[in-house]
């Protein structure tokens, strides 16, 4: 028998992520309504940094779920589309892991220490101002590349739920009734 549902791990995690990246964007995007130096400004860069970390440790729990209980195969029959969809997936993952240690390295490059819930990470870097603005150029591009993938992943999402009406968005809210092969319906 096919698995026809995420695991409830999997659900959790993506939706957690989902609000963890919505509260970095937030944070970011209010960094630039202060002036540069101010205190307003550097609780923005700090909360973004915490959220980044916080994404990086939740998608890693993700990858070990999604490794452990695997994810139900597409619901596109065709496959094209169901072949887009699984890269579409490991591109975010992997945006989503490599991106914080880009922050990570930004903040190392810039001499700053970096906290994490009372904890200080060792400096894996020696500060290095060319290095620096390198390694925030690329997680800069990261972070605009998730803008654009999460925009399309979220149409990509609605378009099956309304278009093609199948079940790929009901079973990621964990309301999926799944038809067997005896056409008995499963909870």
């Amino acid at each position: 028998m096919s698995k026809t549902k995420y695991h409830p791990a999997s659900i959790f995690f993506h939706w957690f992520v989902f609000v963890l990246v919505i509260a970095a964007f937030v944070a970011i995007e209010l960094k630039g309504q202060f002036p540069k130096g101010s205190e307003p400004r550097e609780l923005c860069k700090t909360v973004h940094g915490v959220i980044g970390q916080l994404i990086f440790l939740v998608m890693a729990l993700r990858l070990i779920v999604r490794l452990t209980y695997g994810a139900p195969k597409p619901t596109n029959p065709k496959p094209f589309l169901a072949s887009l969809a699984t890269a579409m997936h490991w591109l975010l993952y992997a945006i989503l892991l490599i991106s914080p240690i880009f922050g990570l390295l930004y903040f190392q490059y810039g001499g700053k220490e970096i906290h994490f819930f009372g904890l200080v990470w060792p400096q894996f870097v020696t500060p290095n101002p060319e290095m620096k603005k390198l390694v925030e150029g690329i997680h800069e591009f990261l972070g605009n590349s998730l803008y654009f993938l999460i925009g399309i992943h979220a149409l990509a999402g609605l378009w099956q739920h309304y278009v093609i009406r199948d079940d790929t968005l009901r079973r990621m809210l964990n309301k999926v009734c799944a038809q067997t092969k005896a056409g008995v319906m499963n909870k």
